[in-house]
């Protein structure tokens, strides 16, 4: 299983994650990003899509 973390300072909020995301991960719940972690493919499309580098996705198995 992976972890998805958005870096809340450096997200501008552009939505391109939430529009671009095959897995609907992404979220916009009362103006906050939500991260879905359960509905992560692993496919890693979002780390370069975000233009801010606001994404990272750490893998917790060993």
């Amino acid at each position: 299983m992976v972890n998805v973390i958005v870096d809340r300072g450096r997200c501008n909020m552009c939505k391109l994650c939430v529009e671009y995301c095959p897995a609907h991960v992404f979220v916009i719940i009362d103006g906050e990003l939500v991260v879905r972690q359960e509905n992560c493919t692993e496919c890693y499309a979002c780390i370069p899509l975000c233009p801010e580098k606001a994404i990272n996705i750490i893998d917790d198995d060993p």
